[in-house]
C-alpha cells in the first residue's frame, strides 16, 4: 500500500515537473524570432530558424517559408522577419508569436500588452521599440495580422 502512495507520488511530481516545463517553453517559443535578429546568417539561431521552418531561398538575402514567415538579411546578417497570420504567398504562421502577441489581439489589447508605441497610425498599424529591436504590428478588423520584427 505505501510503496504505490509513493509511485503515484513520484508519477504526479514528474507530471507537474513536465506541465511545467511545458508551459514555460511554449511562453518563450516566439522570442526565439528576437533572439535571431541581428545574428550573422550562419549563427545556430538563424539556422535553427531556416532548420524547423523549411525555408525556401529565394535568393542570399530572402528566405521564404509556406510556414508564414519571411526572413531577410542584410550584409549577411538577419536585420528582419515578417510572420503572416493568413498570406496566400507565405502561408499562415501557426506558432508562438514573440512577447505573448497572438493574432486574436486587437491594437488595444497588443498595446496594453507592449506598451506605448514609437509609431501608431488609425488604421491600427503600430511599431514598438523593445530592447534595441523593432515590432511593427499590422491589424486587419482590428485583429492582429502581421508582425514584423526588425533590429534598430
Amino acid at each position: 500500500m505505501q510503496i504505490n502512495y509513493f509511485r503515484r507520488a513520484i508519477t504526479l511530481g514528474v507530471l507537474c515537473l513536465l506541465c511545467a516545463i511545458t508551459f514555460g517553453q511554449s511562453r518563450t517559443d516566439g522570442d526565439k524570432f528576437l533572439n535571431a535578429l541581428g545574428k550573422g546568417a550562419q549563427a545556430s539561431e538563424v539556422s535553427d530558424l531556416k532548420a524547423g521552418y523549411s525555408f525556401q531561398m529565394a535568393n542570399e538575402n530572402h528566405y521564404l517559408s509556406k510556414d508564414g514567415i519571411e526572413l531577410l538579411l542584410q550584409n549577411s546578417m538577419l536585420s528582419e522577419i515578417r510572420i503572416y497570420k493568413d498570406s496566400p504567398v507565405y502561408g499562415s504562421f501557426k506558432g508562438h508569436l514573440p512577447r505573448g502577441l497572438n493574432f486574436n489581439l486587437t491594437s488595444a489589447e497588443v498595446k496594453k500588452l507592449l506598451g506605448k508605441p514609437s509609431v501608431s497610425y488609425n488604421t491600427g498599424y503600430c511599431e514598438f521599440e523593445v530592447q534595441g529591436q523593432v515590432i511593427s504590428c499590422w491589424f486587419d478588423k482590428d485583429r492582429l495580422s502581421q508582425v514584423d520584427l526588425g533590429t534598430k
